[in-house]
């Protein structure tokens, strides 16, 4: 993903609804700031099976939003750990 994309939450949501991704690796705070486009976003929903996030701490309570928009969510995994701080 070119990095102009990746540092838009716009267009790497518009990009993930397009290419239909299912499996998607994020930072938390990567991961806010598209849940925020996709909150803005008309049309077509993203096809998310699984979001694995890693690289900081997640903070649970801020997927809130997320899970009220997408009652069938995708699997939400959070893989960071101790070897990361």
């Amino acid at each position: 993903v070119p990095d102009p994309v990746v540092r838009s939450p716009e267009d790497l949501h518009a990009l993930l609804v397009s290419e239909g991704v299912t499996v998607l690796s994020q930072t938390p705070s990567a991961f806010y700031a598209l849940q925020a486009a996709d909150a803005l976003a008309p049309g077509p929903r993203l096809s998310l099976e699984a979001v694995v996030f890693g690289g900081e701490a997640l903070e649970p309570q801020r997927l809130a939003p997320w899970l009220d928009a997408h009652p069938d969510s995708p699997r939400l995994i959070n893989m960071y750990g101790i070897t990361e701080t």
